[in-house]
C-alpha cells in the first residue's frame, strides 16, 4: 500500500506540474531562468526577514526595503553575474562609471541609474525613488505615486520578452508588445545562462535592433503623445521627431549620403568618443534589415533607444550625448542624419 500511495503521489504531482505549464503559471524567463536563479534568491519560504520570525515583506521578498532594492542587491556591480546597472553619481553630480567594464563607448545597452536613486528625484533617467510621485514626460496621463519600480518594465519571473520587458507595461494604454531576439533584437554574442557574461552580452556594441523591433511602441504605451508620426505643417512633415521611418526617405531632411559615410570627417557628427572636447560621438543605434549595427544604410530606421537609454545616463532626458547641454557634442547625434 505504501508503495502504491508513493507512486500515486508522484503521479497528482506530475499532473499537477504539467497544469501549471500548461496555464502559464510557471514560467522559465528569458534571464531569470533555473540555470540563473532559484526562488530563494529572492524569497524566503517562511519569513522573508530572515532572523525576524514572522515579519514578512510583501511577497515573501528577502529585502524588507523592498522591491527596488532587492533587485539592486544584484544589479548594483557586487554581484558579476548580473548585469550593473548603478553608476557611483548622484542626482546633483551624475556619472557614468559602473563597477563592471563595459568596453563600448555608450556602456551598458539599457544605461543605469545614479547611485542615490532611492533618495533622489533625477533628470538623467527613470525615477525609483519611493518618496516622489512619477509623472511621465509626453504621456496624456501616466502618474505613479512612490516612485517606478522595476516591475513596471519588468518581468521579474520572467516571460518570452527580451530582458523579461513587459509586454504591456502601462495596462491603462492598452497594448501587447512582442520584443524578441532574432524578430526585434539581435545579440552578436548572445547570454550565457550557465557562465554569465554580462560584461559582453550587456554592452551596447553587442546588442542591435531590425527596423521592425517595437521599441517605440512599448516605449509610447506610458509616452502616449510620442505615438504617431502625425502630419506637421510644412515644412516640418511631422509634429515630432519621427520614428521607424527610413533616413533615406524622401522630404525627412536627412542626409543619407552622411549617415551611411565612413563616419569621419569635421561636422558629420561621428567621432571616436562622447564628451572628448572634440565634435563627433560614435555612431548612435539604429534599427536595420538585417540586425546589423556596424553597416549603415539608407533604409535604416530610428527608434527611442536611438537617443536615450532605457533606464538612463549622465545627461538630461537620459540622452546618450549631452543633447542641449554645452560642449561639444550638444548636436552631434542630429548632424548624424541631418548634416546641417
Amino acid at each position: 500500500m505504501l508503495r502504491r500511495n508513493n507512486s500515486l503521489s508522484l503521479i497528482t504531482l506530475a499532473v499537477l506540474a504539467a497544469c501549471l505549464l500548461a496555464t502559464g503559471a510557471v514560467r522559465a524567463g528569458e534571464y531569470h531562468g533555473p540555470l540563473q536563479n532559484t526562488c530563494s534568491d529572492c524569497h524566503t519560504a517562511h519569513a522573508s526577514v530572515r532572523g525576524q520570525t514572522w515579519t514578512p515583506t510583501p511577497h515573501l521578498l528577502k529585502n524588507s526595503n523592498g522591491e527596488v532594492s532587492l533587485c539592486m542587491s544584484c544589479h548594483d556591480g557586487t554581484d558579476p553575474q548580473a548585469p550593473d546597472i548603478v553608476a557611483s553619481g548622484t542626482a546633483s553630480n551624475p556619472t557614468d562609471t559602473v563597477t563592471t567594464l563595459y568596453t563600448s563607448k555608450f556602456g551598458s545597452s539599457a544605461g543605469f541609474f545614479q547611485s542615490d536613486y532611492l533618495t533622489a528625484s533625477s533628470p538623467y533617467g527613470h525615477d525609483l525613488a519611493p518618496a516622489f510621485s512619477v509623472s511621465a514626460p509626453l504621456s496624456s496621463g501616466y502618474t505613479k505615486s512612490g516612485g517606478l519600480t522595476c516591475a513596471d518594465c519588468h518581468d521579474v519571473h520572467g516571460n518570452d520578452n527580451y530582458r523579461n520587458l513587459l509586454p504591456d507595461p502601462n495596462p491603462a494604454h492598452p497594448g501587447s508588445y512582442s520584443i524578441v531576439i532574432g524578430t526585434q533584437v539581435k545579440e552578436t554574442t548572445p547570454v550565457n545562462a550557465q557562465n554569465p557574461n554580462p560584461a559582453v552580452a550587456y554592452d551596447t556594441a553587442n546588442v542591435s535592433l531590425y527596423v521592425n523591433n517595437n521599441i517605440n511602441a512599448w516605449c509610447t504605451d506610458c509616452h502616449d503623445l510620442l505615438a504617431a508620426n502625425s502630419a506637421g505643417s510644412a515644412p516640418a512633415h511631422f509634429r515630432g521627431h519621427p520614428t521607424d521611418v527610413q533616413i533615406g526617405g524622401i522630404g525627412k531632411h536627412t542626409d543619407s549620403a552622411n549617415w551611411i559615410s565612413p563616419g569621419s570627417g569635421p561636422n558629420t557628427g561621428f567621432g571616436s568618443d562622447v564628451n572628448d572636447s572634440i565634435p563627433g560621438i560614435p555612431r548612435v543605434r539604429y534599427g536595420s534589415p538585417t540586425g546589423s549595427n556596424t553597416i549603415a544604410g539608407s533604409t535604416d530606421t530610428v527608434s527611442c533607444l536611438s537617443c536615450h537609454k532605457a533606464h538612463g545616463s549622465k545627461y538630461k532626458q537620459a540622452t546618450v550625448w549631452p543633447l542641449q547641454q554645452a560642449g561639444a557634442d550638444m548636436i552631434s547625434g542630429c548632424q548624424q542624419c541631418h548634416f546641417k
